[in-house]
């Protein structure tokens, strides 16, 4: 079959080739119709249209490609963010290089360098411990980066996070509201910034109630994260015996957290209020509801690809430090 061009498309849509050239790559957008660009897309899909990449980036000095550095494939919530990026990044054009680090920050080192040699156009990145060097680095070479979920605070590195301070503060106030007196907290031995503004915020929302947390808080380490887990909530009950509630400061560790209930029979659960930072799936297979924080993802998302993309098309844009706020889901009947 001959190979459709983009002449083919607009004379199919009835608009200018220049016009086919702006939908199909992501630009003026905000002067285009929508409907015009939907039926411009569809037409493209529909003739099976594929725009050839090499001859693009010969004339453009552009791969129109993304490297997204995640930390854990594994982990409900990169797998969710990796998909609001790229479906954003299609918007404008630009394919996506996904890798993973697993928290390791030589990974995330060898990443950085694999993906620049393939000359993506920027990067997006999930940042390990100790890797603001990196980052920096990167920065002060002009490579379009931002850095999402983490950073770090007091430099003018570019970042689009969650507020992770008023998630667990947020939570633990609704775990208090709902009448619990005694409540855990489980999260990780790291100095990562938002994993300590989480702690933060758990700190914070007790001290208000008059509650005392130094002795409701357990880490556990990443490397055992199943072993760690299981033993840091056997510390909790044995500790506390009138422990009725327990906040995890992620998904990965409450999905641990319900393996250890149901490994105990659910008698814990019965009389233990059960709150997450983050939502997933595997929340609606335990018998009872779990409620938790959602992370503002698909903005933090958006944001984070509008920015990059207005780096390297070199818009007036320089730098962005944003912190968004999520919401509390209460999925347990007669809360909240």
């Amino acid at each position: 079959m001959p190979k459709i061009k983009l002449k083919d498309i607009a004379e199919e849509a009835n608009v200018s080739i220049a016009l086919v050239s702006y939908i199909l790559n992501g630009r003026h957008l905000d002067r285009i119709k929508s409907d015009t660009a939907d039926r411009v897309r569809d037409v493209a899909k529909r003739l099976n249209y594929h725009p050839n990449y090499f001859a693009k980036g010969l004339r453009t000095q552009k791969s129109s490609t993304i490297g997204l550095v995640l930390t854990d494939l594994a982990n409900p919530f990169s797998t969710r963010m990796a998909r609001i990026i790229e479906d954003e990044l299609n918007k404008f054009g630009y394919n996506v290089l996904i890798g993973s680090t697993d928290e390791q920050g030589e990974k995330l080192k060898e990443l950085i360098k694999v993906f620049l040699s393939r000359q993506v156009d920027g990067l997006i990145i999930m940042p390990t411990e100790n890797s603001k060097l990196e980052i920096k680095a990167l920065h002060e070479r002009g490579v379009p980066y931002i850095l999402i979920d983490r950073y770090f605070p007091d430099t003018e590195l570019n970042f689009v996070v969650n507020d992770n301070h008023f998630s667990t503060y947020s939570a633990t106030r609704q775990l208090i509201r709902n009448g619990r007196n005694k409540i855990g907290f489980v999260s990780f031995a790291t100095n990562l910034f938002h994993i300590a503004e989480r702690k933060r915020g758990f700190v914070s929302a007790c001290e208000e109630a008059g509650r005392d947390s130094k002795e409701m808080i357990k880490e556990v380490s990443l490397e055992h994260l199943e072993k760690d887990t299981f033993a840091a909530i056997a510390h909790l009950v044995q500790e506390q015996a009138d422990l009725d509630a327990l906040l995890f400061a992620t998904n990965m560790l409450a999905m641990f957290g319900l393996k250890y209930m149901m490994r105990k029979g659910l008698a814990l659960s019965e009389k233990v209020e059960l709150m997450a930072i983050d939502e997933a799936n595997f929340y609606d297979i335990f018998p009872k509801p779990i409620n938790y924080y959602q992370q503002p993802l698909k903005e933090m998302g958006q944001k984070a690809v509008q920015f990059l993309v207005s780096q390297i098309e070199g818009n007036e844009v320089k730098s962005i430090h944003e912190i968004l706020r999520g919401q509390l889901i209460i999925a347990a009947e007669g809360q909240g």
